[in-house]
Order: structure tokens, then C-alpha cells, then sequence
């Protein structure tokens, strides 16, 4: 199975799944001997969980701008991080702006490989 490593690593560090590869560019800092899966030959093969805060379209940008502020800024607490990290999640802390972007790049990516592998729910 693949799954991201904030729902796996209680069962990998338990033993009771070994983990194979991660689909990363880079090996995580907390699998650091779990290679990639371009490093056993399986190009392109790269997937992230996204965690990220939204709200409802119309919310005031000065608003918006404040919980974007004191998110980043929690996620940049050592203790937050910390945990964050342990608990695997790669803590980013972007501007709004920036997660949109990232929001929209996903969803083209994944719609295309949809399509081209012509993948449908059963």
C-alpha cells in the first residue's frame, strides 16, 4: 500500500509494516535509510499528502492575512515544528498566494494523469 508517512509511521515504527520507498525526491530525515523510489528504479514516482488551512472564498483579506500570520508563525515554534516533523509532516508555512498555486498545480497533475491512465472509480 502507499500512504503518506503521518498515517504509516505508528505501523513502521511499531513493525508491523516494513516500508519499501518513499515517493519523495529526497529520502526522509525520518526513514533516513528507506530509499526513494527513483533510488530502486522507479522514475517519477513522487506523491506528497497536502495539509493546509483554507477558508470560505468571501472571508476579508485582512483576516486572512492574520491567520496566515500566526499559523506561520506557530509552525515556526521549535516545539511545533518538532512535533510536526516527528509526527511527518514536512512543516512549509506559505503565504496564502503561494498554497493556491500549489493547490492548482496539484490538481492539474493529477487530473491529467487521471486521464491519461484512464483511472475510474468502480
Amino acid at each position: 500500500m502507499m500512504v503518506d508517512l503521518a498515517a504509516g509511521a505508528g505501523f513502521i515504527k511499531g513493525g508491523k509494516v516494513k516500508a519499501l520507498a518513499v515517493a519523495n525526491p529526497t529520502r526522509l530525515p525520518q526513514l533516513p535509510d528507506v530509499p526513494t523510489f527513483a533510488e530502486v528504479g522507479y522514475k517519477n514516482v513522487e506523491a506528497a499528502a497536502l495539509v493546509g488551512m483554507v477558508v470560505p472564498a468571501a472571508t476579508p483579506p485582512e483576516i486572512v492575512a492574520t491567520l496566515n500570520k500566526q499559523v506561520v508563525a506557530a509552525i515556526k515554534e521549535p516545539a511545533v515544528n518538532k512535533r510536526l516533523v516527528d509526527f511527518g509532516v514536512e512543516p512549509v508555512g506559505s503565504t496564502p498566494a503561494q498554497y493556491a498555486e500549489l493547490l492548482r498545480s496539484e490538481t492539474t497533475r493529477w487530473h491529467k494523469l487521471i486521464r491519461d491512465l484512464k483511472i475510474t472509480l468502480e
